[in-house]
């Protein structure tokens, strides 16, 4: 491209600036976004959740119920 003079060194600069910043951006708006709840982490994998998985599920709410208070789960959804 450059040799074609399609493309420069302040064009390549440029670029990665806007990216850059569309990028930040977009983590931005995602980071304010209510993150799905953790018992998600259990529900989208099987059709049937094998019962490993049901015992890890409950010791994560028993975990949560106890120690929930050390756990941002405000920012997640209900």
């Amino acid at each position: 491209l450059a040799r074609r003079g399609w493309w420069d060194e302040t064009q390549e600069k440029d670029w990665r600036k806007s990216s850059r910043k569309m990028v930040l951006e977009a983590f931005e708006r995602a980071e304010r976004e209510p993150k799905p709840p953790p018992r998600s982490l259990f529900s989208d994998v099987y059709r049937e959740m094998p019962p490993r998985l049901r015992r890890q599920r409950a010791e994560l709410e028993r975990h949560l119920e106890t120690y929930g208070e050390h756990y941002p789960l405000q920012h997640f959804q209900k």
